[in-house]
């Protein structure tokens, strides 16, 4: 019915292969069955063009109206989704920065609905319908459209009362510690190891949780020392519920907003991002 359609509108087989992005010959092999499901010619084939035939003019009425109800039910429903805003962001950002910033943004723009899932994966586009994602990750993300959020340092961290006891000098002594490890990135003390110049210790035991934020809230009860995202702990030290325990820290990666190149349109998309990127170029 669309073949039909656009070449009714432009009178020509080729030029309606050019708009459907098809061969001619798809074009009038596409007519012809219509044809002959119909029982009905509705064209009147010329060298230089083609004309509607009466039964044709009836036909492109109909399909005219139909394809114009379908216009505009797409325009609203594109409308509506100018106004929606799915996004998938990781725990810690979300907790410590996202979260208690939403108020703000929320009541600037009232009008976006904004739905918020948190997970401890990134965001796949390809099989998630998230419109945005807030993800982590060394490197700038490929395939999408990334702006760079911030960059995260890991430090051992431990409860005040942990670290009186442990008395820690070098990265060595956390041998004699509780390490709390975190099971979406395990990777995260044997680079921190690495960039202290010191072989990961045997620890006198081990601790494993999902997240960095689960981590942290181990750390702050005394279970043991952590590895946490700088700069997310400054709440928790202003707090007093965690010291760091030795000055060094690794850069890990960094925090991406990315979302699909096609998502350029939306614009409570575009919205938000411009109202995060400036959060988080204003001073602290």
């Amino acid at each position: 019915m669309q073949a039909f359609d656009v070449a009714v509108r432009l009178g020509s087989f080729k030029e309606a292969a050019d708009v459907l992005n098809v061969s001619a010959s798809a074009i009038s092999h596409r007519i012809r069955n219509l044809e002959v499901h119909l029982g009905v010619a509705l064209f009147q084939r010329t060298h230089r063009a083609v004309r509607p035939t009466h039964a044709g003019e009836k036909l492109a009425a109909a399909t005219g109206r139909a394809f114009a109800l379908l216009a505009q039910a797409e325009s609203a429903v594109e409308a509506a989704g100018q106004h929606r805003l799915r996004l998938k962001v990781l725990p810690q950002f979300a907790s410590a920065w996202l979260i208690p910033r939403l108020s703000a943004f929320l009541t600037r723009h009232s009008g976006i609905d904004l739905a918020i899932e948190t997970s401890n994966r990134n965001v796949d586009f390809d099989t998630e319908t998230f419109d945005a994602g807030i993800s982590f990750g060394p490197d700038k993300p490929e395939g999408v459209v990334a702006n760079r959020l911030m960059e995260v340092r890991t430090v051992p961290v431990g409860a005040p009362a942990l670290a009186r006891r442990l008395q820690l000098r070098t990265a060595a002594d956390l041998g004699r510690a509780a390490l709390i490890h975190v099971t979406t990135f395990p990777a995260a003390w044997p680079l921190w190891f690495r960039h202290a110049g010191e072989p990961v210790p045997p620890a006198t035991r081990a601790i494993s949780v999902d997240s960095f934020v689960a981590a942290l809230q181990a750390a702050e009860r005394g279970a043991g020392v952590a590895l946490a995202l700088e700069p997310f702990i400054a709440e928790s030290e202003r707090r007093g519920a965690i010291r760091r325990l030795l000055p060094v820290g690794h850069v890990t990666g960094s925090y991406w907003l990315v979302h699909p190149p096609g998502a350029q349109r939306n614009r409570a998309l575009q919205t938000f991002k411009k109202w995060l990127l400036a959060e988080l170029a204003a001073p602290n």
